[in-house]
């Protein structure tokens, strides 16, 4: 299976999965072609650091999706 296609499986598992919705929302970000606006590299550093920390099962810097809408007044 080549690169392309692993994304795209995975890309299609979590389409179907419970973060489907915040999923089309950063696809749609990161697909806007009005203004792009591209990661930083600290952007990128810091999104890589979260990802790290989730995968190693850390979960100290996050909060649940409910808690940050109810602080937001989502």
């Amino acid at each position: 299976m080549t690169e392309i296609e692993q994304l795209c499986a995975k890309v299609k598992a979590i389409a179907q999965g419970p973060n489907a919705d915040l999923l089309k929302k950063f696809i749609d970000l990161l697909y806007q072609e009005e203004e792009p606006e591209y990661f930083s590299p600290e952007d990128l550093a810091a999104i890589e650091e979260g990802m790290k920390a989730s995968l190693s099962g850390d979960r100290s810097q996050f909060i649940p999706w409910e808690e940050y809408k109810a602080k937001r007044g989502l």
